[in-house]
């Protein structure tokens, strides 16, 4: 079940390793799902070309506060991806620790989906404009909720003790130190992409 034996009230790691965390990935894909087909409705249903604000703003980068704005953007893409490889090994080095330590990994690796899919879009600009708009509201929601849903393990852990699995290959207190700073990374992830929203 969702909660532990020998901690009353507290969430085991495998309901959130196994349910939650592959939870906020699966409403991610389905959220860029309908909006794919949405902007296939809407090729269909019209002859006329789609704007595309990314192409528009290069058209106007000749412009001295054009070009302010296009070196902003550099900048905060390469931060993006930054924070996305960052994300990419912290989740690797949780996953081999938990293996090495026999704890189990549920379907945490289902997390490189999500991260592959966001960082994907961005770099093909929303594959070309095949998918609407609303994809970088979508990645901010899925950021979001992997933060809160981390940010629940790491509470659930404080609960059961920093100190439980001392002696063990991956202790109590180094994956609340792992995960609290995951958590960190998802929240920054956010921020960037309603940043970018603005942009």
């Amino acid at each position: 079940g969702p909660l532990s034996d020998l901690y009353p009230r507290i969430l085991t790691s495998c309901f959130l390793d196994t349910i939650l965390v592959p939870l906020c990935t699966w409403l991610y894909l389905l959220s860029i799902a309908i909006l794919f087909a949405l902007r296939t409705r809407r090729a269909a249903a019209t002859t006329n070309p789609s704007v595309d604000l990314d192409t528009l703003a290069n058209d106007h980068a000749v412009k001295p506060q054009a070009r302010h704005r296009r070196k902003l953007r550099l900048v905060l893409t390469v931060l993006y991806y930054g924070l996305l490889l960052a994300q990419t090994l912290m989740c690797v080095l949780e996953i081999v620790r938990l293996s090495l330590a026999h704890l189990g990994v549920g379907l945490l690796p289902f997390t490189f989906v999500t991260l592959l899919v966001a960082g994907t879009l961005r770099v093909t600009r929303r594959l070309k404009g095949k998918i609407a708009g609303g994809w970088r509201w979508a990645s901010v929601g899925v950021w979001i909720a992997l933060a809160v849903v981390n940010g629940v393990k790491v509470a659930e852990e404080v609960k059961e003790g920093a100190g439980t699995r001392k002696g063990s290959k991956y202790p109590e207190a180094d994956e609340i130190t792992d995960v609290a700073v995951m958590v960190g990374v998802y929240a920054v992830l956010a921020v960037l992409e309603v940043v970018a929203i603005r942009f």
